[in-house]
């Protein structure tokens, strides 16, 4: 009689034992036994034969291939579970929005815009660098167009947010370059007419 409670105990442990000898093979060439609880995009979930007890976890993208005890085999790092937790969550619309800022500052470039009122500055000298002033203030009011935007991903601009905080920190940017050629054709014009006054009575 204990023999057959015995007996009947152990075939009644034998799922449990067999169900813990998945094979978990690593992407560097690792492999250990263990029960795979859970299969997640950026994490499994497991428990080693030694320590039931202890659920561990490790990344998906660290796992080449699980082989089940039924015998069945599941390719992980080329599966879509490593292309779901290769792919970002999308950012919301305050993210996307300070992205484009951030990206503008750091890409943009507005040298039409130094040069131009610059040039305009330094013509209309006679009347005060009016001109510059009228050319500066058009050049910072006009956003720049879309093809002109230079970003580290063109799949960015599809998005509003993105967008419309991008152009806002360019036509920022564009607003300080045409400051800045003001400026500097105003210098450069009264270093100009100082040489020129200087020459002539230099001559006399």
């Amino acid at each position: 009689m204990r023999y057959r409670y015995f007996i009947l105990l152990l075939l009644s442990s034998l799922p449990f034992a067999v169900q813990a000898q998945d094979v978990i093979l690593r992407t560097d060439g690792e492999e250990f036994p263990a029960r795979v609880l859970t299969i997640r995009p950026e994490k499994i979930s497991f428990v080693l034969p030694a320590n039931p007890a202890d659920t561990l976890f490790l990344n998906t993208s660290d796992v080449f291939m699980i082989r089940y005890a039924n015998g069945t085999k599941e390719m992980l790092h080329t599966s879509t579970y490593a292309a779901a937790a290769a792919t970002p969550a999308p950012l919301t619309s305050e993210q996307a929005r300070t992205q484009g800022q951030r990206d503008a500052r750091k890409y943009f470039k507005a040298p039409g815009a130094f040069w131009g009122t610059f040039g305009a500055t330094v013509v209309s000298l006679p009347i005060g660098g009016a001109g510059g002033i009228a050319a500066g203030a058009a050049i910072a009011a006009t956003r720049p167009a879309t093809s002109n935007l230079i970003v580290p991903d063109q799949a960015l601009l599809q998005n509003p947010a993105y967008l419309s905080g991008y152009q806002r920190q360019a036509q920022r940017k564009k607003l300080g370059q045409a400051a800045a050629g003001f400026g500097a054709g105003l210098g450069a014009s009264v270093v100009a007419v100082v040489v020129l006054i200087a020459i002539a009575f230099g001559q006399h």
